[in-house]
């Protein structure tokens, strides 16, 4: 048994651990705002998430991570979707505890899929 994968544990929001301590490199597929329990107050707060193509979980932007994808990416969410970036776990030091996240680690290339008229004729 995975044990992040135990309901106890699970999270829809991506985490450093489930990199399993690998940068690997996803294509995003969306960009939304959602409404979350803050996690030491429980109050709802508004944050972005983005989604990821073939992915189960997204990641809720920190400003460090909204920061980075908005210098590779530009500004505007609207033009994130279809690009490729680099996601990689770190430990860091925040409230009193060490927590194993996730930092946006660079643009990816993606892989682009042959039209059908092409794969046919090959």
């Amino acid at each position: 048994m995975n044990i992040l994968n135990h309901d106890s544990i699970a999270s829809e929001w991506l985490s450093g651990l489930d990199l399993a301590g690998k940068t690997v490199s996803v294509v995003i597929a969306g960009v939304e705002e959602v409404t979350v329990p803050e996690p030491r107050t429980g109050r709802q707060v508004r944050k972005v998430a983005v989604r990821f193509q073939a992915a189960k979980k997204a990641l809720l932007l920190n400003a460090t991570n909204a920061k980075a994808l908005a210098k590779l990416f530009g500004l505007e969410t609207e033009g994130w979707t279809g690009k490729g970036v680099m996601l990689r776990p770190e430990n860091v030091q925040a409230f009193g505890a060490t927590h194993c996240v996730v930092r946006v680690a660079g643009a990816a290339p993606v892989k682009m899929a042959k039209p059908a008229e092409q794969e046919s004729a090959a």
